[in-house]
């Protein structure tokens, strides 16, 4: 049994990385579209990543404290927290998006853009304690898949343009909502 739920807790690890790299790659792709220069790949990579796993630290620590207070209902409060970013993200990967007025690789900018990527990874943060994803394996594959994604979503906006930028950002909302669905549904059997 033991072995089952290593590989199980390793599955699920992997999709919520996996769930959290796609917003990356969904941005990426469309700041790619400008052939940025390595030195500020690298930035937005180290960013990015970053940022994703700051975030999930701080959700962490507040579905911990949430979980003493409200018990079992802190869990799924944070699955329909992560549901309801999934279907924020679906619904503006829908939306047509505007010229970028500033410089998403420096400064504010790249500040901003880190932020606003990372904002679903507060709510997965909170999510975990509920979902049984230890903190720490979790962040070394998120630090993993954000920086690998940040790269692959930089180079095929450089070639392929924000063709793809949507639908990236469209798959990475299902894949979260599946996930809250899934989790809910664990918790509950």
């Amino acid at each position: 049994m033991g072995i089952t739920s290593d590989i199980v807790t390793l599955g699920k690890t992997f999709a919520v990385a996996f769930a959290v790299g796609l917003d990356v790659l969904a941005v990426s792709v469309g700041v790619g579209v400008a052939r940025l220069p390595f030195d500020a790949s690298v930035r937005l990579g180290l960013a990015f990543s970053g940022s994703e796993i700051a975030m999930q630290i701080i959700g962490y620590a507040l579905g911990v404290g949430a979980g003493r207070v409200l018990g079992d209902v802190a869990s799924y409060v944070g699955f329909a927290l992560l549901a309801l970013i999934g279907f924020v993200m679906i619904r503006n990967s829908l939306r047509r998006s505007s010229e970028e007025k500033f410089d998403v690789t420096r400064g504010m900018g790249l500040l901003l853009t880190s932020l606003s990527i990372s904002l679903d990874s507060l709510g997965v943060g909170i999510a975990l304690p509920g979902v049984g994803i230890p903190l720490m394996p979790l962040l070394i594959t998120v630090s993993i898949t954000t920086t690998t994604f940040t790269f692959i979503g930089l180079a095929f906006g450089a070639r392929l343009g924000e063709r793809y930028e949507h639908g990236a950002e469209r798959a990475a909302g299902a894949m979260l909502v599946m996930l809250a669905a899934l989790f809910a549904i664990e918790r509950l059997f």
